[in-house]
């Protein structure tokens, strides 16, 4: 339902109620004065009550359907509960005052306990009884449709009223019979009524206003997230209710190993997941937080990566090399990882002693072998450098190397940072390195001669068949 709709919905219901309550407690208070009757009396004030407390929810209603503000993220709808409260209290209070000037009548008797019976009581108490009943169905429909509470706390005052006029009019019969006091006991099985009602209506607002959650709804969140594929485990769920609305924030387990876009999706069908199980239209109340797990079964590979990317000044982390040492259970571990190029050999030495704690405090058995490289720096943007005799030097350099067959594409640039850039293709014989490896090797020697002849430069080679 629309929220306008809704709105729209709960005031016209509260105003029609209002409006009926409020000429009961006219007819009511008047025959009751004009009849003595206690149960009349404290049945109009009752409908008094009730038109406050009816105003008051109409002015909640007004308040708790204000969109969420900066200051009100989760939305006004507490208010609603404020209000509910407020008038199951005070129904309560004034329940038990009317029990108590019901008991005094009954153990005092005298002039204050004779009621004069007479066409006018039963004609309001008739009058009363037709529109609680009118309340009842207008309330009853509003209330199914939107399940506020406000409805549900005007409709169980609906409620009260029917059966406290029930009461009243039987009060009033015994009176007309000659049992004067059954007025002032049907004011007191009306008493106690309202004030088990009421009291019972202003402690579930109360527990609302605490933030309580039954557990069955706790347990349902955990069981649609673990039930979600690939998720390990589900911790510290908080849930509260707003109104009608029920906001989830929970943490899930997921492995270490799976990529970032993995964990997300993973998140997305846990939140729908849980939607679902909560009969809730949308998920945008319900927040999932992704932790890693290290499990058993996770790659060696895959924690000493992560272990190593963690440690500050890492730029990156590649040729990892785990293995185990046969017969002494210790662990074997060389990896590379790249560090600022302009970083001195004691600082990097550092970040690379940083690396071996963190990768041995997830593998204590492990001997850790690191290998230091420059990251070479990020272009952000080249200009072409037409220099001939730069490109036919370097294309000698590599033509210096008996494997290579011809030389292609000899591009020279120079970045913003005034750092030289070459790319080079070229074309290795049939019977040059025969495995990729071997050809690796080579082209890391060209790229050395080069670098030697262009210091400081970044040299990439491109390496074909022929």
């Amino acid at each position: 339902m629309a929220a306008a709709g809704e709105f729209a919905l709960k005031r016209n219901a509260l105003r029609i109620s209002l409006i009926a309550i409020a000429s009961v407690f006219v007819f009511e208070f008047v025959a009751g004065i004009a009849t003595n009757s206690l149960a009349l009396l404290t049945d109009s004030t009752h409908a008094l009550l009730d038109s406050v407390v009816t105003g008051i929810l109409i002015i909640a209603v007004r308040l708790a359907s204000k969109p969420r503000d900066i200051e009100h993220t989760y939305g006004h709808g507490k208010i609603e509960a404020i209000g509910s409260f407020i008038g199951g209290a005070a129904l309560f209070v004034v329940a038990i005052l009317f029990i108590y000037e019901a008991a005094s009548r009954i153990a005092v008797g005298g002039p204050t306990a004779l009621v004069v019976p007479g066409a006018i009581g039963f004609a309001a108490a008739t009058y009363t009884l037709a529109v609680d009943v009118l309340r009842i169905t207008v309330l009853g429909r509003a209330a199914r449709k939107s399940g506020a509470a406000t409805l549900r706390a005007d409709l169980y005052h609906a409620i009260a009223d029917f059966g406290s006029t029930s009461v009243a009019i039987v009060g009033l019969w015994l009176a007309t019979t000659g049992v004067y006091a059954g007025d002032a006991a049907a004011a007191i099985v009306l008493g106690a009524f309202l004030a088990y009602l009421s009291s019972r209506f202003a402690y579930q607002n109360a527990v609302e206003l605490t933030d309580s959650i039954p557990p069955r709804l706790v347990a349902k969140v955990r069981q649609a997230a673990i039930e979600t594929e690939g998720v390990l485990g589900c911790s510290d769920i908080k849930m509260r209710r707003v109104g009608r609305e029920v906001f989830v924030d929970a943490t899930i387990s997921l492995k270490a190993d799976i990529s970032f876009e993995k964990a997300h999706e993973t998140s997305a069908q846990v939140e729908h997941n849980i939607a679902q199980a909560l009969g809730m239209a949308s998920v945008q109340n319900i927040t999932v937080h992704f932790e890693p797990v290290f499990s058993p079964d996770l790659p060696m590979e895959s924690i000493i990566e992560r272990a190593a990317a963690r440690v500050s000044g890492v730029k990156g982390v590649h040729n990892i090399i785990a293995s185990r040492v046969g017969g002494t259970g210790r662990i074997e571990v060389s990896l590379h990882i790249q560090v600022n190029r302009s970083a001195t050999l004691s600082e990097a030495h550092a970040i690379s002693s940083a690396v071996e704690e963190s990768i041995k405090g997830q593998l204590k058995d492990a001997d850790v072998t690191v290998h230091l490289e420059p990251l070479m720096p990020g272009l952000a943007g080249v200009q072409p450098l037409a220099d001939i005799e730069m490109q036919d030097s370097i294309a000698q350099i590599v033509l210096a190397s008996p494997e290579i067959k011809k030389v292609g594409r000899v591009a020279t640039f120079r970045t913003d940072d005034d750092v030289l850039k070459i790319d080079v293709d070229c074309t290795f014989s049939q019977e040059g390195p025969a495995t990729i490896e071997q050809v690796h090797e080579r082209v890391t020697d060209i790229e050395k001669q080069i670098r030697k002849k262009y210091p400081g430069s970044i040299v990439t080679i491109h390496a074909e068949p022929d």
